[in-house]
């Protein structure tokens, strides 16, 4: 399927929902203008509910802002919004052993016997008590700071720092799970909905082209109605095991 294909999908059935495909809206309000709605409406919603992600790299020696900061937007993309980070990518700084007192795991071959076993968790134990511990501190839009537990400065331990960043959905809507795209349709139909019921409820009474529209523009109402209840049960399910980046707890 091209990436194109999934938003005229999405249009075509916003069109069949709400019954438009035989009105002769106005340029302005016709379903070539849609894609822009559900780009800035639908998709800031449902992105910041359940967000793409995307790991970048960070250089720990690409300095800063005075108050220690890095600036993502170098590491990603043009035109990727940042919605927020998440955490650093442990496993793969275990897996690629990044730094000292992580990639304890490794120490552990594929043929392991018990000994093995008992001197990894010997060695976290005793490596637990030097760890200075990474966190992360993320200033909206574009800002994060990698911290320890000291005032210890990190950059010179570590060539590159696996993190894992919450992104804006693709407009192609090619990012999004086909199990959210149910809720994705509800709340694109409902934006759509309001944006017609806004512009035409100015023509109500008039006499236009229009005017034959005046009775049904209770129905666009009612579907523009619902975006509250959608954008509700998305603030329902918002932590919860459906979703993988907003789990039910963490285990720190």
């Amino acid at each position: 399927m091209a990436p194109a294909n999934k938003m005229n999908k999405l249009l075509d059935k916003i069109e069949r929902r709400l019954g438009t495909k035989m009105l002769n809206l106005p340029k302005e309000l016709d379903k070539s203008t849609w894609p822009q709605i559900i780009e800035d409406d639908t998709l800031d919603v449902f992105s910041r509910y359940y967000p793409n992600v995307m790991k970048i790299l960070l250089d720990p020696q690409k300095k800063k802002t005075k108050d220690g900061y890095y600036i993502l937007d170098s590491e990603l993309p043009d035109g990727v919004t940042i919605i927020g980070v998440r955490d650093i990518d442990w496993r793969d700084m275990t897996r690629n052993t990044m730094g000292a007192g992580y990639g304890i795991l490794d120490y552990v071959s594929d043929n392991y016997s018990a000994d093995d076993v008992f001197l990894a968790q010997m060695r976290a134990d005793i490596t637990s008590m030097y760890n200075n511990h990474l966190f992360i501190d993320f200033k909206a839009p574009n800002m994060v700071k990698i911290s320890t537990s000291t005032t210890f400065d990190v950059s010179g331990l570590y060539q590159k720092i696996p993190m894992i960043v919450f992104i804006k959905h693709a407009k192609n809507l090619m990012t999004i799970e086909p199990t959210k795209m149910s809720i994705v349709e509800d709340l694109a139909t409902a934006d759509v909905a309001n944006y017609l019921y806004q512009n035409l409820k100015y023509y109500e009474g008039l006499e236009t082209v229009y005017a034959s529209m005046d009775m049904k523009l209770g129905d666009l109402q009612d579907q523009a109605n619902k975006r509250e209840e959608i954008i509700q049960k998305l603030d329902d399910s918002y932590v919860s095991a459906s979703n993988k980046y907003q789990p039910i707890m963490y285990t720190v």
